[in-house]
């Protein structure tokens, strides 16, 4: 099956749900599936766009002890933004790892307090499609394209909680070299 048709298929098992958030370790095609999901009316929240539009890459134009300063900053504004979408009855895209359960919960939680149906696609990718990818990625770095050495990508991958099975998602294969 093509990628159009699966991302196709993807959308019509959300249903129009106003809230997906995609996970996955870094180079698991969560940018490039949520971008796919663009055209069918959502939105696209990223917490690495927001974070290198105000302040540019971690270690190069800004040091890396501000790191979790400005992480909590992009936060607070993807949560501000995707209130404003739910609120205006727009659907919204979350473009971030999500790499533990406790975060995942923490915006389910939100979306639906606020209203909104949420569904989580998790990119389950293997180690060595991820590590392929990034060093391709790493070429060219930008908003959606953090350096990401082998050794990061391999304890990502190992710390990544993934999905359990009382945790409902939609598990997204990411085996394809090239996207």
């Amino acid at each position: 099956m093509d990628f159009r048709t699966e991302i196709e298929r993807l959308v019509g098992q959300l249903g129009g749900a106003p809230v997906v958030m995609v996970s996955g370790v870094s180079g698991s095609g969560k940018t490039t599936l949520a971008t796919a999901l663009e055209p069918f009316g959502y939105v696209r929240l990223s917490i690495d766009v927001l974070m290198w539009e105000r302040h540019g890459m971690a270690g190069h134009d800004y040091p890396e002890e501000k790191y979790p300063e400005y992480l909590a900053e992009a936060e607070s504004e993807l949560l501000r933004r995707l209130d404003e979408i739910i609120s205006s009855g727009g659907k919204a895209v979350l473009d971030f790892a999500f790499c533990k359960r406790a975060v995942r919960d923490a915006y389910r939680a939100f979306a639906r307090s606020h209203g909104a149906g949420v569904y989580l696609i998790y990119c389950d990718t293997p180690l060595s499609v991820i590590k392929e990818r990034l060093r391709r990625r790493n070429l060219t770095p930008g908003p959606d394209a953090a350096i990401v050495t082998d050794e990061m990508a391999e304890r990502f991958f190992a710390g990544f909680q993934r999905p359990d099975t009382d945790e409902e998602c939609i598990v997204f294969g990411g085996n394809d070299e090239n996207n």
